[in-house]
Parts: structure tokens; sequence; C-alpha cells
């Protein structure tokens, strides 16, 4: 895995391996990157405390939760964007499964929809950039982030568990931020996803040498090996209905979903990262609407 690891990868794997704490590793790659592209690593810092001063979702998502279930219409902007999912779902769902598009031994959901297929479907750009998300994510990372995926994923019943069926973080030295809403009602055995706090899953972490595992192994951690470390009952699952969801820390929290075993889950998902730790611009295959605000245009690279 490491030989064709990028070398940050390789950063992290032989830092750990030297003894070195995650954190000071962390710390370090950071600095690195935000020196790589200051100008625009400060202006997102400025432009995060301009669109959060005042705001009323200021600490609508903490840093000890990592997590914040919302109900359908909890959010302006999100309100319907389940109804085009439905939409797109039914015209799209029959060639998505002859395709297995996104399925695989390692994957066990499908991809109705990627970035590239979001340019039939522009109101997804604009509910992913709605403001009451932008002073969300602002206010959580201190920095305007950039969008990195609209995708739109469908579980249907597997056997055993594999991959993000498995505990599991999200790229940690990325920090990604997702907003999940439900197409459709999504109760227990469609495979909602499921999530262990922030401040619950720091410690399973630690005990778990969760990194060593990321970096050295398959980063993934089974039922048995958490629950060493926290209860069953420390689990959050998101909302059932059709338009709920949640938004979630999923670099931090420790998480799984897709287990599905009856029918489907259908899961609208806007993915966010730290714009300074990634490398490319995915946004330029998204419609870019008109009329955004500044931070709106940070947040698709349009500024």
């Amino acid at each position: 895995m490491l030989l064709s690891g990028t070398p940050k990868t390789k950063f992290y794997h032989y830092g750990l391996k030297a003894g070195l704490p995650f954190s000071v590793l962390e710390g370090v790659a950071d600095t690195l990157d935000a020196l790589d592209r200051p100008t625009d690593y400060h202006r997102r810092r400025e432009m995060a405390k301009s669109v959060t001063r005042g705001s009323p979702w200021k600490g609508y998502l903490t840093r000890e939760m990592g997590l914040t279930p919302f109900s359908q219409g909890d959010i302006p902007g999100l309100e319907d964007i389940h109804l085009l999912g439905q939409k797109v779902y039914r015209e799209r769902k029959d060639e998505i499964i002859r395709s297995s598009r996104g399925l695989s031994e390692y994957n066990p959901f499908y991809f109705i929809l990627h970035n590239e297929d979001i340019i039939d479907y522009p109101e997804f750009v604009e509910a992913a950039v709605t403001p009451a998300l932008v002073e969300i994510l602002s206010d959580y990372l201190g920095t305007v982030p950039r969008l990195q995926h609209i995708n739109m994923w469908m579980a249907r019943p597997s056997e055993g568990v594999y991959g993000s069926q498995l505990f599991h973080l999200d790229k940690p030295d990325v920090h990604f931020v997702r907003v999940f809403v439900n197409v459709f009602p999504c109760v227990a055995e469609n495979g909602p996803t499921t999530v262990l706090p922030a401040s619950l899953s720091e410690p399973a972490r630690k005990g778990s040498e969760y990194e060593r595992v990321y970096y050295s192994e398959d980063g993934r951690l089974s039922d048995e090996e958490l629950l060493k470390y926290c209860n069953e009952e420390d689990l959050l699952t998101l909302p059932q209905e059709e338009g709920a969801g949640g938004i979630c820390d999923t670099s931090t929290c420790l998480h799984f979903g897709s287990r599905c075993r009856s029918g489907e889950r259908v899961t609208l998902v806007f993915t966010y990262a730290l714009a300074h730790k990634i490398d490319g611009s995915p946004t330029r295959l998204l419609p870019h609407p008109p009329n955004l605000t500044p931070a709106q245009e940070m947040m698709l690279d349009a500024s």
C-alpha cells in the first residue's frame, strides 16, 4: 500500500511507526499545507469570521459532538432537496444497478450520482452551498471549506460486513465534514449512518491505535474492537424520516453506514474539506449557480 501511497500517507505511516503522536504529525502537516497556499488560507479564515459574525448558526455543530442530526425543514435550503433526489433515483436506478456503478468488494453501495452527473441537476449545488450550511461549516472549521463532492448513494441488502460497513474515519489528515440527507425514510434494517460522537471517538481511537490501523492497515475496526472502548448505547443513528439527516465530521467521528439487510438506503451526500488540505478542484465539474455570495463562490472555488 505504501509503495503507491502519497507522500503524505508515507509521512504519517513512518512518523507513527517512529512513535510520534498523530497530533504532532497532523500539526506539522497542517502548517506545511497552509504555507503552500498562504493567500487562500488566510482569505478563507477571514471570510469565515465575516460570515459567522452574528450568525444564528454559530454552535450548531460542536467539536464535542462532531455530529448534529436535523429534521426535514430544519435547515433552510435543504427542505425539499430529497424530492429531487427521489426523482433522480427513479430516473437512474435501473441503469445504475445494471452497471453496478460504485459497487465493489471494497464498497457496499452504488453511486447514483457523482460530481460529473450534477451538470443536469444544478439544484443540488444550490442546496450544498445554501447560506445556512456556509455559516455552519465555516463556524465549525474556522475557515470556509471547499465543496468536494455531491453524491447520491444507494445501498441494497448484503450479507456480512465489509468496507464502510465497518467503523472507520474518512481521511483523518484531510478533515472531511459530510451532510447526509435521507432521500427516502431510512429505518434500522436499511442501514443508516451510525456515529460515535467526537468526544467518545477520541479515546476509542487512542485505545485501538486507530491511526496506525488507518495508515498501516485497512483503516477499519470491527464492532468487537470498538466496543472495548465505548458502549453500544453511545452510538447515535441519524433520524429515519425522508428529508432528515445529519452533519457529521467523518474525519473525527468513528462511524459506519449501509449495513442494509432489507429494502434500500438512498442518501444524498455533500462532502466538504479544508481547502488547503486537498490538491485539485473537483468542483470544476459542477454547475455554478448565478448570484453567489463571495463565501459561496469560495466554497465552489469560483472566486
